[in-house]
């Protein structure tokens, strides 16, 4: 857990987020993670925390601190302009078919 706790500070500080974000990890039978707007809670899956690897659980966080960044929920362009900041699409897709094989 506390290797996760490490990995959400150092982003919060990287992508300039001004806002205070809890961490918990959780059972969760169908996502990966989910993030409060409004407590601002970063929900990680026990079982992802378990079985990803640090890069992998990296890639999951940023996925889920643009959404607060940016303010919505959806993958529109906004979001993904804000996420090739960070990866590109050949490495987002490939950490995602990654994580779809791992957690099935």
């Amino acid at each position: 857990m506390e290797r996760v706790r490490e990995i959400l500070y150092e982003l919060v500080r990287e992508m300039g987020i001004n806002e205070t974000v809890k961490l918990r990890v959780v059972p969760m039978k169908q996502k990966v993670a989910s993030l409060s707007f409004k407590t601002k809670v970063l929900r990680l899956n026990k079982k992802a925390v378990k079985v990803l690897s640090r890069n992998e659980l990296r890639y999951i966080i940023v996925h889920e601190l643009i959404h607060l960044k940016i303010k919505d929920t959806n993958h529109g362009s906004l979001f993904l302009r804000e996420m090739e900041k960070y990866y590109s699409f050949e490495k987002a897709y490939n950490f995602e078919i990654e994580l779809i094989r791992k957690l099935l």
